[in-house]
């Protein structure tokens, strides 16, 4: 006889443990089913070398929204943040830098070095973009509404919807042009100089996306909407260094789980969900093991949700066409290095920035540089001169390596997923080269320093984290695949075709990155479907 929970979540990574840790407190008896030997997904820690502690795949905490850390009280459950400031170093070569963070006025004296108009611009430029990003970090806590429904429910929430943003006036027409316009166009309003530009501009969507792509500016600029302080929800805002990686967020989720009686079951990859008449009814694992319930949850993408998991003969063809349509062509690449010393940047000045190291330094030095980079990769190939982000965790952290070593953490674009004229078993050293050559070029000799790798291709997130065609997002962040159509048309509010399954994936709104809002989310729909108290 199979065994029988409440709820039943398939995936342990942190949104799956944020929904699980969300039902569970409210009194249901949950299942965590996880097919790897650790919790966390794209967040964990894992001792790659010996000695050196890296966050594998994801690398930032600044998008973990502040509710979720209260209402869970993560703390109590061992997470502690370094801190650790929100500027980063942009080098323009080897001898020129910028400083940009959130001391507008010393920002402003930055830009001012390469252009007098753009530096008078900027806090208007600040200004403005305070203003959409209080209307997108609104709606990120939001459950996206169905408008073309016809339903009594779907019109009462979408007359909801229109009246709760009735007020927002011209921000609607800014939020617009964000989500369709590119990067250069949008940015063009504001600044004149390519390397101002290129400061806001950096995509680091997951996708192939250029400075000129339609859509890229949201890409871009919309990781100042999810960083933004946001004091609604009280408790200090997760900055960017967790202590311990970012294992550390989901190892204190997992404890809270469990102590709200939530059981997590490792090596237990699903191999089926099972319907009767429409409705949920069961999960079996690869194992054979057959556990019943009649809410299930899917944190895992939306195209292995239902077109492997359920199987496309149990849905309606419309929305397996539309699932499979959802693009998700990974780009972009990692690199964990165990190091004798971190890169040092001769354009960066310690006295004039403020700060004794930089801690994230963005290369990305023009616009034309970002474009170069999409166009390299376009056809199928890889960036000759990637741009990335480069963290180094030990400058905060140092228990992350041994006495005097450091961990570097390269993130970046672009690596495409598929090659067109060659092979990744080929060209991989080759990337690798790539990358750390590019370092050298503003960090001289850094490469030297290096005493292991481990690069992280699109291939290898599709083959280790399930992810369809590597896309650490689960898919572009375009206007196309967000809110209303995430992942598809009627289905963006968490729920499925199938009744009583429902999806808290990164594949869901509002998309990828560590912020725990689409279990969150998710979680609140569940619970009021099973009328008890929402978050």
């Amino acid at each position: 006889m199979a065994e029988t929970y409440d709820v039943i979540i398939v995936g342990a990574g942190h949104n799956g443990l944020t929904c699980g840790c969300y039902l569970a407190k409210s009194g249901l008896k949950v299942l965590i089913l996880e097919r790897r030997p650790i919790v966390g997904g794209a967040c964990v820690s894992e001792q790659i070398v010996p000695g050196f502690v890296f966050s594998v795949y994801a690398y930032a905490a600044s998008q973990l929204h502040p509710k979720i850390v209260r209402d869970l009280d993560l703390p109590r459950y061992g997470l502690r943040s370094c801190g650790g400031s929100l500027d980063r170093f942009r080098p323009l070569d080897d001898r020129r830098g910028l400083m940009m963070g959130s001391d507008v006025a010393r920002t402003q004296r930055q830009i001012a070095r390469l252009s007098e108009n753009d530096a008078r611009r900027y806090p208007d430029f600040v200004d403005h973009l305070a203003g959409v990003t209080a209307v997108i970090q609104s709606l990120r806590l939001r459950t996206p509404v169905d408008v073309a429904g016809r339903d009594w429910r779907s019109l009462k929430r979408t007359a909801a919807f229109l009246w709760t943003y009735r007020t927002i006036g011209d921000a609607f027409y800014r939020i617009v042009d964000l989500f369709t316009q590119s990067s250069e166009e949008y940015l063009s309003r504001w600044f004149e100089n390519s390397a101002v530009k290129a400061g806001f501009a950096t995509a680091l969507g997951g996708g192939l996306m250029g400075p000129k792509t339609p859509g890229s500016a949201w890409v871009a600029l919309g990781q100042h909407a999810s960083n933004a302080e946001d004091g609604t929800y009280g408790g200090p805002v997760v900055r960017g260094q967790i202590v311990g990686g970012m294992g550390a967020i989901t190892r204190a989720m997992a404890r809270c789980a469990e102590h709200h009686g939530a059981t997590i079951a490792l090596n237990s990859e699903v191999a089926s969900i099972e319907t009767r008449n429409g409705r949920v009814t069961s999960v079996v694992t690869a194992a054979g093991r057959d556990y019943a319930a009649r809410t299930v949850v899917g944190n895992v993408h939306a195209r292995l949700l239902f077109d492997r998991l359920v199987g496309p003969e149990r849905l309606p063809a419309d929305f397996v066409d539309e699932i499979r349509r959802f693009k998700t062509g990974g780009t972009a690449f990692k690199l964990n290095i165990a190091c004798d010393g971190p890169p040092e940047f001769p354009a960066f000045d310690a006295d004039e920035a403020g700060v004794g190291c930089p801690s994230v330094t963005y290369i990305t030095p023009t616009m034309e540089y970002l474009a170069r980079a999409y166009d390299e990769a376009a056809p199928g190939w890889f960036s000759s001169r990637p741009y990335m982000t480069v963290s180094v965790p030990t400058y905060l952290d140092p228990s992350l390596a041994p006495p005097g070593k450091h961990v570097v953490q390269v993130y970046g674009g672009h690596a495409s997923y598929a090659l067109t004229d060659g092979s990744w078993g080929q060209e991989r050293p080759n990337f690798e080269r790539t990358v750390l050559s590019t370092i050298d070029l503003f960090a001289p000799g850094f490469s030297d320093r290096v005493i292991e790798t481990q690069l992280i291709l699109p291939e290898d997130i599709e083959r280790v984290l399930n992810i369809p065609q590597g896309h650490m997002n689960h898919g572009d962040m375009t206007v196309d695949q967000m809110f209303f159509k995430r992942p598809a048309a009627h289905y963006a509010d968490y729920h499925s075709p199938i009744k009583g399954l429902y999806q808290c994936g990164a594949s869901t709104h509002p998309g990828g990155g560590v912020s725990g809002l689409p279990g969150h989310n998710a979680a609140r729909e569940i619970l009021r479907d099973l009328g008890k108290r929402a978050v």
